[in-house]
Parts: structure tokens; sequence; C-alpha cells
């Protein structure tokens, strides 16, 4: 029998009704995307990032979880980004998001990022990921930053945007070149609305392969393990 407090079970169980999608927090959102990444191999710092894009994008109107698990299925094969004035790209094969990402953030206001030209790169890999990333630059910057592929277009201006809006079939695209470019801050008919969007449902199958790969990163219990738990001598006074 399960015990109650056993690890592997330490995420949050939600239960679906009659095939209805399921409604996780943002905290939880963050929590359950941070192990899967983590559970996927990625650092823990990466996997930190991971998590909070999850909840950013989430918090955005778009559908956070599953355009990380989609990514986390092809992490492993992907490449990180050269950093270079006016353009990035990798040595082969398509630009991990969540890493180009972080380098960008690192970047602003250095001569290789995001500035007062055009920056491009090339052949990045689930696009949407890089949107936080992108506020988190903007927000350095105290500018607001446009990124664009294909036909979207996205003004983020360093707070908490949302909702953005993406059709479906822009959502998980292929690899993408990407063009960021510093504009002018919009006039108010033109920002989008600082609030959150309203939640989008979880399907089940989603929530299973995530926790799947969180899990990755838990010990089942054993007689060994509750052995070793706890303190090893009397500390009451």
């Amino acid at each position: 029998m399960m015990s109650p407090n056993d690890p592997t079970r330490s995420a949050s169980a939600p239960v679906a009704q009659d095939g209805a999608p399921l409604c996780l927090s943002l905290s939880e959102i963050n929590a359950l995307c941070f192990k899967a990444a983590r559970g996927a191999g990625l650092t823990w710092g990466e996997a930190e990032e991971a998590g909070w894009a999850a909840a950013w994008l989430t918090r955005a109107g778009l559908a956070g979880p599953v355009i990380l698990l989609h990514w986390l299925r092809d992490c492993a094969t992907l490449a990180r980004p050269v950093p270079e004035v006016g353009c990035w790209r990798a040595q082969s094969g398509p630009l991990c998001p969540l890493r180009a990402g972080l380098a960008l953030a690192d970047h602003a206001g250095l001569p290789e990022g995001p500035g007062t030209t055009t920056l491009t790169i090339t052949s990045v890999a689930h696009p949407l990921i890089l949107l936080p990333f992108v506020a988190r630059a903007a927000k350095r910057l105290d500018q607001p930053l446009q990124i664009g592929w294909g036909g979207v277009e996205i003004t983020l201006d360093g707070l908490q945007n949302g909702p953005i809006r993406v059709l479906p079939e822009e959502q998980d695209t292929g690899p993408a070149d990407l063009r960021i470019t510093a504009v002018a801050s919009p006039q108010d008919t033109e920002t989008q609305a600082n609030s959150a969007a309203p939640a989008q449902g979880l399907a089940l199958s989603d929530w299973q392969a995530l926790d799947a790969l969180a899990l990755r990163v838990t010990v089942p219990p054993s007689a060994a393990s509750r052995a070793g738990a706890g303190a090893a001598g009397d500390d009451n006074d």
C-alpha cells in the first residue's frame, strides 16, 4: 500500500472528471514543470527557469505546460546559441529556446544582445518558450522589444504581458528564424493588457507525461531509506 507521504506522489495529483481539462494553479504549474525539466536532464538552474517560463506563458494565456512538454521531448538534441553581433546561430542543428532565452536576457544591453539594431536568431525550435526571456530582456533594457517569426509579431515591455494571442497552428511550429527589435513604447490602445488571461486547462495525458518526467527525480521509499530517515540521536532537552 502506498504511504500518503510517499515522495513519488509529492507532486499535485489532479483527478480528471468526465474528460474535462485539469486546472492547475500557476504555482503548481511552476513546480510540476520544474521537476519535469529536471527529470528530462536539465541542470537545476535551467529547470527552475523552465518552470518559471511555463507559468509565465500560462499567465499570458498560452498553454505553458504543453509548450514546455513538446520542447522537453526534443531538448536533448537542441544546440546552444553562439552569440554574435547582429545574428545568433548554432554550429549545427536547431537552437534550444530556453538556452537562447537565457543568453538573450544575459546579453541585454551588450553589443551581441538586443538593443538598437535588429537581432536575428536562426533556427530556434519551439520559439514561444523564448517569450518570457524577451520580456526579461526588455525589462533590463527598460525598452519594449518586438519578437517576430513567420506571421507572428509580439511586443513585450518587461511587464507580465497578457493575454498574448497566437493562432493554434503557430503555437508549436518547427524551427523558425526569429527577429528581435527594440521599438518605441506602444500607445495605450496597442498595449496588451497587464493582467492574467483566462487559465487554460491541461489534458490528463499531458499532465501524466509531465508527471512521469518529474518522477525521475524522486526516490521510491524502501526499508533502507526509512531506516536512515530522521535524526540519529535523541535531541530532546
